[in-house]
């Protein structure tokens, strides 16, 4: 499970302080994992970015994701 509970903390700012970019990152590293609400929830949060802080969030994802997990930008 792994990720799964601490990302709805990053777009909420619940216990941390409110990041898009890293809640954006565990929204796409869920969608990749098929969770389906993850992809929504990524897409509802990058409505508020601008295109460079989208394209920040996917490489940390992918940098996330590629480490299994150990370098998740937090």
């Amino acid at each position: 499970m792994g990720p799964e509970p601490r990302r709805g903390s990053y777009a909420n700012g619940q216990g941390v302080l409110q990041d898009n970019v890293v809640a954006h990152m565990w929204y796409n590293i869920s969608s990749a994992n098929g969770f389906e609400i993850g992809g929504q929830n990524r897409d509802s949060v990058a409505k508020f970015m601008p295109p460079q802080d989208i394209s920040k969030a996917q490489a940390m994802a992918r940098e996330c994701m590629g480490s299994n997990y150990q370098n998740c930008g937090d």
